[in-house]
């Protein structure tokens, strides 16, 4: 993969994962071969029974198809830089959801909110607060 891309389907996979939770990609991995053919035979059945499964033709195609993500249009378009990278901005959200979403997630409360203290504390630098500390 290029530098700077990202695959939505492996990050989500590491997320997956970070959080103790199976791979998805190991959990749910079939050939498109055989993925092809059974949402034609779905969406066939689907309509006979003038109904809508959730194994159909588009369902693959999304969920088969490559995602990459690059911020390349918006810094020279726009002038943006991040303040944070995508790898510890990606570290300090999946510390954050392991140590604050999932023991909520686990006990019901399926509330997200809130920043990782060291990415606030990252961005409190970069915007010129010097008491910005990352713990």
């Amino acid at each position: 993969m290029k530098e700077g891309y990202l695959n939505f389907w492996d990050t989500l996979d590491e997320a997956s994962v970070a959080m103790g939770f199976p791979s998805l990609k190991a959990k749910a991995h079939l050939p498109l071969w055989l993925l092809v053919p059974l949402a034609a035979l779905c969406e066939l059945i689907g309509w006979l029974l003038n109904t809508t499964l959730k194994l159909n033709l588009f369902n693959v195609k999304v969920l088969t198809m490559h995602r990459w993500f690059k911020i390349d249009a918006a810094e020279n378009d726009l002038g943006y830089k991040p303040i944070v990278t995508f790898a510890d901005g990606w570290a300090d959200t999946l510390e954050w959801f392991r140590k604050y979403w999932l023991p909520e997630f686990l006990e019901g409360d399926h509330s997200v909110v809130g920043l990782h203290k060291g990415t606030e504390a990252k961005i409190a630098i970069q915007a010129g607060d010097v008491k910005g500390k990352v713990e």
